[in-house]
């Protein structure tokens, strides 16, 4: 019995990314003008969205699939 979810690396990055995108519209939200409760909430909601997607990317580009085949003893192990 598996004790953790087949898509750890994609909710690892995706959470990782949406917090450093939260942290970045927190600290830039009041240069940029972003004042008041509704729009503060709105950017975040914006912030959480765009974290998801840039967290798949950086997924994909993290944890690519390997190039090769697999190894010699599988290939031999498969034939008998």
């Amino acid at each position: 019995m598996k004790m953790y979810p087949d898509d750890w690396r994609i909710r690892l990055t995706t959470g990782v990314v949406v917090a450093a995108c939260i942290a970045a519209a927190l600290m830039f939200g009041p240069v940029v003008g972003i004042n008041g409760l509704w729009p503060g909430m709105l950017a975040i909601v914006v912030v959480i969205i765009v974290g998801n997607v840039l967290g798949r990317l950086v997924c994909r580009l993290l944890f690519r699939p390997s190039s090769g085949g697999p190894p010699e003893q599988e290939k031999k192990d498969e034939k008998n």
